[in-house]
């Protein structure tokens, strides 16, 4: 972030021009700064005179202020500045020049006052031995190289640049870290010199998880509005790493649903979807127990073992017995969390045998008018078992709607049979028109005691009544 730092002082009572400097930590430069920013200076006459400056390039007071407006005396507390960008007036880039002096001197009367600013830009690339942490935190170097512009270190802070660590919000992080070369009494703050280019940064446990980074700046002036160690204008380079929370794989509990009762034999049962949640960490899946239970993840395949993230759907699924009346469970595992689900089969339908077959020479017989036999001990009987009316699609419908047919298996047939007609209505539009009937069982996917009829009239919904009739 370009910033502005202004130098505002007096001249001083020596012809020689004394450095205006901050002796702790910037011993002989006036102000620290970088690329993009404004630097300043506004020297006050002692006496209130003219105030003149010195801009020899053999003093290395190159580039000049950019305001000067083509004269070098100026009245006092004159601001002079100089945007330190692009290529300078004088010639040169500001990209690969890293120093100017200004001289400043009283203008009027006998040369009694001066002083010099000394402006030092500073650059330096910054790198970490490590950009991501386990929620244990731990131990990373960190290295500056090609530093430019920063003078030898002097006493226990001069000509140093400050390290601080900066959460994702843009707060400097004061507690859960530390750096080995601390600046006094702030463990959180490191020092780099010339001579001493890495540092390293404890990060502790504690610390929330999330990214964070390392921040590397120099002393900012101290009429700075910022905080001169960790002020965002005077940071010159930065790096980023991560910390992550301790892997969560135990997801919140859920549900199969309640257990289910009247499927046919072998019937195939998928569990409403659910959406796993609670975990910040992949989760192991796992199934167990009878009826061949398996999952998918995420409209993936049925499988059986496997692993699940955060927010994803999971169907469970699992075939009722082959036996009649017999129940059998199974259970889904995720992450140490279980549910199970019970299906039980439909009650034996019988044989179907139990229909009139009579063979005695007795009983009672029905004659018409021309003598023959309607009825008689030795006749057969059909009996309906059940009646109702639906609509055929061409995609088909299953009766009946909810339960199955008595005796109406895929082993009983010519014992208890269906009858289907389609009803003649609105001029008989139908007429003509097949019925597709399939007879259920548990290799069709239809069930034991059901039937499928469908039809070919494309588009069409026609009523049809049926008869389920035992008939022997």
């Amino acid at each position: 972030m370009a910033t502005t730092y202004k130098v505002t002082h007096n001249l001083q009572a020596d012809t020689s021009y004394p450095v205006i400097d901050n002796s702790t930590y910037t011993p002989g430069v006036s102000v620290y700064f970088k690329l993009g920013d404004t630097i300043q200076s506004q020297p006050s006459h002692p006496t209130g005179g003219t105030l003149g400056i010195s801009l020899q390039d053999g003093n290395e007071a190159n580039p000049d202020p950019s305001n000067l407006g083509g004269t070098f005396t100026h009245n006092d507390d004159y601001t002079y500045e100089l945007l330190w960008s692009g290529t300078f007036a004088e010639g040169g880039s500001a990209s690969s020049d890293f120093l100017t002096k200004w001289y400043h001197f009283n203008s009027s009367g006998t040369l009694a006052f001066t002083s010099q600013t000394v402006y030092r830009r500073v650059a330096c690339s910054l790198g970490l031995s490590s950009t991501s942490l386990t929620s244990s935190g731990g131990n990373i170097t960190v290295t500056a190289s090609s530093i430019q512009g920063l003078q030898a270190p002097s006493s226990s802070y001069g000509h140093r640049l400050f390290l601080y660590v900066k959460d994702s919000s843009g707060s400097v992080v004061s507690s859960n870290v530390s750096f080995s070369t601390q600046f006094g009494g702030n463990s959180h703050i490191g020092l780099i010199a010339t001579n001493q280019t890495t540092n390293t940064l404890t990060v502790g446990s504690s610390l929330s998880s999330g990214t964070y980074t390392v921040h590397i700046g120099h002393f900012g002036y101290i009429g700075h509005s910022e905080n001169s160690f960790t002020g965002s204008s005077h940071s010159i380079a930065s790096v980023s790493f991560s910390k992550d929370v301790a892997a969560d794989t135990t997801p919140n509990q859920f549900s199969l649903g309640s257990d289910v009762t009247g499927l046919s034999l072998n019937e195939q049962y998928d569990a409403s979807s659910f959406n796993v949640a609670g975990i910040t960490s992949a989760a192991n899946v796992s199934v167990s127990g009878s009826g061949s239970p398996q999952f998918s993840i995420a409209g993936g395949s049925f499988v059986t073992s496997g692993t699940v993230t955060n927010g994803q759907a999971v169907i469970f699924r699992m075939q009722a017995s082959s036996s009649y009346a017999t129940a059998q469970s199974a259970t889904l595992n995720i992450g140490g969390v279980t549910d199970s689900l019970q299906l039980t089969t439909i009650a034996d339908p019988g044989s179907g045998s139990g229909a009139a077959s009579g063979t005695a020479t007795y009983g009672v017989e029905v004659k018409n008018a021309s003598t023959n036999t309607t009825m008689s001990s030795g006749f057969k009987v059909a009996n309906i078992i059940a009646n109702g009316t639906g609509n055929a699609t061409t995609s088909g419908v299953t009766l009946p709607a909810s339960g199955t047919f008595e005796g109406f298996t895929s082993t009983n047939v010519g014992k208890v049979d269906i009858f289907i007609y389609a009803e003649n209505q609105q001029a008989a539009p139908y007429i003509g028109i097949a019925l597709q009937v399939t007879r259920g069982s548990s290799a069709n996917g239809i069930g034991e005691g059901k039937v499928k009829v469908a039809h070919g009239y494309q588009g069409a919904t026609i009523p049809i009544t049926y008869y389920v009739v035992r008939t022997e």
